[in-house]
């Protein structure tokens, strides 16, 4: 505990160092001391950049209208808000070009034992300026025994949801109407009634305003029990009630607004009072989930986390008839989602002291009772809802700052040390932030009891006191984590090493820059960062085995090196994931959540963990095992390396005298596909991903477009390479799970296929065997060469020519080669002779060798033919009497007779050079109908000008015998 002289000294130092917090204005004895600790007071209170609140006074003063922008001289009172004594600001609510401040005040006589109160509300207008705040309205008083606000703008949270431009829809008080809507302009004459919902002096009590599109929606009562849903355009007539069928009725006056619908509580007879979700038309409203299906879901309690809304969900607590539980909606049914399982007690009271809400998600306390509280943390998602901390005592005043959270609370066990706290993500950065008043003595603790946190200028500020100097004082906190290495070792843990004053969590951005300083030290505890920025130059060293640093969002790094024996922790408490951004080497890395190689390689050094259900995706970048001992343990099918783009992992030094067995734990989305590569040759470096398809060819690792194997077959593809081609000889293990294997896969068939040289070549028999745990392995040893391997039966590729070639051999004989792959039930093969190209003959057969890979060669005698060409094919015909064809091969017997067809495209006519030497000319379409036909002919002109346009053949006899074809577009 520290003495009297060291909180000067304490002061000295943050004086001298990192000036945070920093005393920004002495407000003690001055009326711009803030009148009320209330939070809320503070989540509604900012216009023009400045932030409005009721300074204090003399006891029985007027409201004291004060403003901050933060520094010392925009701290300040600006007037007094008329003259009556006892007025409080009750409400701000900041409009387009000024803020509405409301008034009330309160006097109460003593009559016959009873006290009678008479309330005064009033309405003004401020620009921050003395000139500038005027009194708009002042509301007739109401007296009563008991009396509650009158004026009601928004819900209990504040929110600015009835104001349009300089437009604001409120409850308004008069005689002879009662308490009714109201809307004002911001001036005297433009604030009046709108209309008299509940007619006569009973009370309409509008309530849980709602902008939707140009109409504002709100309830109201015409009887004064039941609440129904109304709208407004600003006048009488326009101010109907949304026909909702009945029975209907609104439950409470606060309102929640997201994706442009209202969300609230409401009661029918059947299910009770649970949520509602309203698009501001009777079809669009509707119950969004009877969560209590017993009873009722709203609480009976007040609750603090009660329809608070960001730009994503609306947050709510519900009860499902055993438990209070933290629910949101985005005003859908599916769309409305329980986010906890255990036990809620969200705090009581509707003010903003116990939960904070921006555009990333809620943070709230649960309270069993108030000196032992949970922080919990949601995005609005099951995955990304979380205890960060428990044993929090007295939390209160939560403010969300730089994604961590911030919140005044005390020592447990203890009403003393009221300070400001702080949580960066999780437990071990929930701490104390700062001893605003340390105290005086070993056995006397004291409270700076910080209050009204408000965010501007990305800097945190809150008013605080202390003892020694007395005083009350407004403080700013810059909340920078950048390593500034001010203490010696230039260890993580100490506060004074970064700027911020205090170590990073889970939520904060770091940087470690490359200049002077830039060697940080993890030791002798776990650190935490959400983004880790890594400068050129820097270094980080993780000193003991039992050290880590635990990285939430993302490392940002270049070309690092991280030192030491701890490990570096991939671990995102929410559903995201933690990604690695840049070339870096670390020792030991632990997978602790989903994570992702963002873009460069990951090089380790000693090994990576995988935690449970944890995968590493490594997108298009490679995870490179360096050295001949670095490893990946804890990896099983919920636990791997996910190959999910051209990204590999890489093993060094892999050989006998080196790392003698490289085991490969990857696999694709949906399915663990690892493999295991032992190499006899030479040293290397071998790389490996799978791919969830298997292609029938390759051109090197892209498969041909429309040729996936569809059946009898595993569907992956494992592309293994080596970095230096040649002296490798493996052996590997692949493995693969039932659900790869495509229809008619047989495993008692199953070979392990290597595409190389434009086709799938096979080593039968391959050794396929079943691991025991529901998965399947096939290995092949002697392999030399690599990329890319897949497991398949023979049956499943389709016959493939790999070559075809006609030619003479002499005068009389022409000679025929063909080579084919993956023949597999083929009866035998037809050759085929045509005179034209287009009508073929079987001129032999010859039988098939069903090899995966043949060669055939055969003759066919011409010595009886002819014509000057000819053309052949070759057809395979299998045992079902499915065929396939090969590619046409025209072979020339003599010189042909120079016949030249023109135009083409040609319109009317068509000419024939060498015309004296044709016989015959026939027109046939490309169904091999012949459409016009010329014979003897005279002229080297013909006609087609009749022909319909299309694509044809110029089929040309001549006087030879010889036959010339030609394509010709009529157009």
């Amino acid at each position: 505990m520290k003495y009297f002289f060291l909180l000067y000294l304490s002061l000295a130092c943050i004086a001298a160092f990192a000036q945070n917090p920093q005393i920004i204005k002495a407000v003690e004895g001055n009326v711009t001391k803030p009148g009320s600790s209330d939070q809320n007071k503070w989540i509604n209170n900012e216009w023009g950049g400045l932030f409005f609140y009721q300074g204090t006074g003399a006891s029985g003063a007027p409201a004291k209208l004060c403003v901050t922008d933060g520094t010392n001289g925009g701290t300040l009172f600006v007037t007094d808000l008329g003259t009556e004594a006892n007025k409080g600001i009750a409400y701000t609510i900041p409009a387009q070009d000024f803020m509405y401040i409301i008034t009330t005040r309160s006097t109460f006589v003593l009559v016959g034992g009873t006290f009678i109160i008479t309330r005064y509300d009033e309405l003004w207008k401020s620009n921050g300026t003395a000139a500038g705040t005027t009194l708009v309205y002042s509301f007739l008083p109401i007296t009563g025994v008991s009396i509650s606000n009158v004026f009601v703008s928004n819900n209990a949270t504040y929110q600015n949801y009835s104001v349009s431009g300089n437009t604001m829809y409120f409850t308004g008080y008069d005689a002879t109407n009662g308490a009714e809507l109201w809307k004002t302009d911001g001036t005297t004459a433009g604030t009046s009634i709108v209309k008299d919902i509940n007619v006569g002096s009973g009370n309409g009590y509008p309530n849980a305003f709602c902008k939707i599109g140009s109409d504002v929606f709100f309830s109201a009562t015409t009887d004064g029990i039941s609440r129904k849903l109304w709208k407004t355009d600003g006048s009488e007539a326009g101010t109907v009630q949304v026909a909702v069928p009945e029975p209907f009725f609104i439950a409470d006056v606060n309102v929640g607004f997201v994706n442009n619908k209202m969300i609230f509580y409401a009661h029918n007879t059947v299910d009770g009072y649970e949520p509602y979700v309203s698009d501001g038309t009777a079809a669009g409203t509707y119950m969004l989930q009877n969560i209590n299906p017993s009873g009722n879901s709203l609480p009976t309690v007040n609750q603090n986390l009660h329809l608070k809304a960001n730009n994503k969900y609306c947050f709510f607590i519900a009860n499902n008839g055993s438990n209070n539980n933290l629910w949101r909606t985005d005003g859908t049914n599916v769309g409305t989602i329980k986010l906890t399982t255990d036990a809620q007690n969200a705090q009581n009271g509707i003010d903003g002291s116990y939960s904070d809400i921006n555009n990333t998600g809620v943070w709230f306390f649960d309270a069993t009772t108030t000196s032992s509280e949970k922080l919990y943390k949601s995005d609005g998602t099951t995955a990304g809802t979380y205890q960060a901390t428990a044993n929090i005592s007295y939390g209160q005043k939560m403010k969300i700052y730089n994604g961590a959270v911030w919140f005044q609370a005390r020592d447990i066990g203890s009403v003393a040390n009221v300070e400001p706290w702080r949580c960066g993500g999780n437990a071990a950065t929930t701490n104390i932030a700062f001893e605003i008043e340390p105290g005086i003595s070993g056995s006397t603790r004291l409270s700076s009891n910080p209050y009204a946190f408000f965010v501007k200028n990305n800097k945190l500020y809150f008013f605080a006191s202390t003892l020694l100097p007395s005083g009350h004082n407004l403080y700013q906190y810059t909340g920078d984590f950048t390593f500034n290495g001010s203490q010696a070792g230039g260890r993580w843990r100490d506060s004074a090493n970064w700027n911020g004053m205090m170590p990073p969590g889970i939520t904060d951005t770091v940087f470690v820059n490359g200049g002077t300083p830039n060697a940080l030290n993890i030791n002798g505890a776990n650190a935490f960062a959400g983004v880790l920025n890594i400068a050129t130059g820097a270094t980080l060293n993780i000193t003991n085995s039992t050290d880590s640093i635990f990285v939430h969002n993302i490392i940002n790094a270049n070309n690092n090196s991280i030192t030491g024996n701890g490990v570096l922790a991939l671990k995102n408490y929410n559903s995201d994931t933690a990604r690695i951004n840049g070339n870096i080497t670390i020792p030991k890395l632990a997978i602790l959540s989903q994570a992702e190689i963002k873009s460069g390689t990951t090089s380790i050094s000693t090994h990576v963990n995988f935690g449970n259900n944890s995968r590493f995706v490594l997108n298009n970048n490679q995870l490179r095992m360096i050295g001949t001992t670095s490893t990946l343990y804890n990896n099983n099918s919920n636990n791997y390396v996910v190959t999910n783009g051209t990204g590999t992992l890489a093993f060094e030094e892999v050989y006998a005298f080196g790392r003698g067995v490289a085991t490969f734990p990857i696999g694709t989305v949906n399915n663990y596909n690892p493999l295991t590569l032992q190499n006899f040759g030479t040293a290397d470096v071998f790389t490996a991903r799978v791919k969830p398809i298997l292609n029938r060819s390759y051109i090197g690792e892209d498969g041909g477009v429309n040729s996936n194997i569809l059946s009898k077959a595993v569907d992956a593809t494992w592309f293994i390479n080596e970095a230096v081609s040649g002296g490798s000889q493996v052996y590997m293990i692949l493995n693969w799970n039932p659900s790869q294997e495509l229809s008619g896969f047989d495993r008692t068939q199953t070979i392990l296929g290597h595409y190389t040289t434009n086709m799938w070549s096979f080593n039968v028999p391959d050794n396929a065997y079943d691991n025991g745990d529901g998965s399947f392995a096939i290995s092949r040893n002697n392999v030399t060469g690599f990329s890319p391997f897949g497991i398949l039966n023979a049956i499943a590729l389709p016959l493939k020519f790999i070559s075809f070639s006609a030619q003479k051999c002499n005068n009389n004989f022409i000679c025929l080669h063909w080579k084919t792959a993956n023949e597999q039930n083929v009866s035998h093969f037809e050759i085929e002779r045509s005179i034209d190209g287009i009508s073929f003959t079987k001129v032999g057969t010859k039988s098939a060798n069903n090899l995966s890979q043949n060669t055939y060669t055969t003759t066919d005698d011409i010595s009886a033919i002819q014509t000057k060409q000819l053309y052949y094919r070759i057809k395979q015909v299998d045992v079902n009497g499915k065929t396939t064809t090969s590619t046409v091969q025209l072979i020339k017997l003599q010189h042909s007779e120079q016949i030249t067809i023109y135009p083409n495209p040609v319109a009317d006519e068509i000419n024939i050079t060498n015309w004296s030497k044709v016989q015959q000319v026939q027109l046939v379409d490309v169904t091999g109908k012949v459409v016009k036909q010329w014979q003897a002919i005279t002229s080297s002109v013909l006609n087609v000008s009749e022909i319909t346009a299309g694509v044809y053949f110029i089929k040309v006899k001549l006087i030879s015998g010889e036959v010339q074809t030609q394509k010709i577009i009529k157009q």
